[in-house]
């Protein structure tokens, strides 16, 4: 009795064993960041994950994970392969963290195909050819500008840099010193953000992936940074600045106390928050030497690759890209830009500022993919926040002067690039 039995009990055994593993692959967690308040953020996801049980029968544990902390989240997740299966990743991050081999690569194709992104966007979810994320949201940066004190002056939004730089000595013969510009000066993370596309417009660039040189510090690159520098030092900009971080630069602006800033899609929702009745207007960046650029961020979805639930991962992703989703994520919530090209067709985004940070973003440029990036970074904003300290400080030319500086940063750079592999 007992050995026909057991065949039986084997079985029950096994089919409670393929259950209980049918089960927990039902349940993925993700992590996001704050990219929207909470009281509008958490009802969406609460909201979109629901959808997606009833949809797929998968779970979506969320969780809203500050970028204060985020990067330390991650890597502790890369390192141990546990914690989390989809993780929001910014641009500049993704290409590290696939240098690691802890994130799963991707066939884009499953995604919509290469085709289907923003250029830039799609790029920052690359390293050594091969994908390890999806590109989610984008953003970019424009020239926000007063329509109230511009009138005052009787000048137009500029075109190009010099014109920026006439229409700010306008501005400041009717509204004082320091009231054309507010930058982000030695407290800014983002500092580089506000120096590359000036390079950029001026025909320079960071690095030459090829010759894995940095090259930031030729005449293009030196004229980039006395632009900067000539923003404070001709009283365009005030010298406070040259000592704020990239919130303190737009609170200038918001709060009506300078005419220009640069800022990105965002500051839309601070302005309506804190300063509903400012009279402003957005241009695309100034054009330079080589024409107009502009940066290009934003935000990746990644998957563990630890994680045993990937399909399930893929399809939350897929889910989260729908058109639909996408438009309400970045329109109602963030106020963030699509990065696939069919979410960006939707008619609000040929409407009003938001055309012009579509025209900016489909030139934009995206920071190459490497895995130093990090530490080129550092090397550039150390040296940026010493330029900009030696010149408030009076020292700058005594120093030898911005090129000096940009050397030291090219020194650093070069040695990072010789670790990339």
């Amino acid at each position: 009795m007992t050995s026909l039995r057991k065949p039986w009990a084997l079985a029950a055994a096994l089919m409670v064993l393929t259950f209980g593993a049918a089960a927990q692959a039902q349940e993925i967690t993700f992590w996001v960041m704050p990219n929207a308040p909470d009281i509008i953020h958490v009802p969406w996801l609460e909201q979109k994950t629901q959808e997606f049980y009833e949809e797929t029968g998968i779970r979506v544990h969320y969780e809203i994970v500050g970028w204060d902390e985020a990067w330390i989240r991650i890597s502790t997740a890369l390192i141990t392969g546990e914690g989390v299966d989809v993780f929001q990743a910014g641009t500049t991050w993704n290409p590290q963290f696939a240098a690691t081999g802890a994130v799963s690569e991707l066939d884009i194709d499953e995604f919509g195909g290469a085709d289907a992104f923003m250029e830039a966007n799609l790029i920052s979810t690359t390293y050594q050819g091969r994908y390890y994320g999806v590109p989610w949201f984008a953003e970019t940066r424009v020239l926000f500008y007063n329509k109230d004190m511009f009138e005052a002056a009787g000048v137009e939004p500029p075109q190009t840099y010099e014109e920026l730089m006439e229409v700010g000595r306008r501005i400041v013969e009717t509204h004082g010193t320091g009231s054309a510009i507010a930058i982000a000066g030695t407290n800014a993370w983002d500092l580089i953000h506000n120096w590359a596309i000036i390079l950029w417009a001026n025909g320079g660039d960071l690095v030459d992936m090829s010759a894995r040189k940095a090259v930031f510090n030729g005449p293009e690159g030196v004229a980039a940074m006395e632009y900067y520098v000539d923003l404070v030092r001709q009283g365009l900009a005030s010298r406070a600045t040259a000592e704020y971080n990239q919130p303190q630069a737009d609170a200038a602006f918001i709060n009506g106390n300078v005419a220009m800033a640069f800022m990105g899609p965002w500051n839309i929702a601070d302005i309506e928050v804190e300063n509903p009745s400012l009279h402003y207007g957005v241009v695309e960046p100034p054009a330079g030497p080589a024409g107009r650029a502009a940066f290009s961020g934003g935000s990746n979805l990644v998957i563990l690759k630890a994680s045993p639930h990937q399909e399930a991962a893929k399809q939350w992703i897929q889910f989260l890209l729908r058109p639909e989703n996408l438009v309400a994520y970045t329109r109602d919530l963030s106020k963030m830009l699509p990065a696939t090209l069919e979410a960006f067709a939707d008619p609000y985004y040929e409407t009003g500022v938001w055309q012009v940070f579509k025209t900016a973003l489909g030139y934009a440029t995206a920071y190459p993919p490497l895995a130093v990036w990090g530490d080129i970074e550092n090397a550039v904003m150390g040296e940026f926040r010493n330029v900009l300290t030696a010149y408030v400080e009076g020292s700058l030319e005594r120093q030898g002067g911005v090129q000096t500086f940009l050397d030291r940063a090219a020194q650093r750079v070069d040695q990072a690039l010789e670790r990339e592999r």
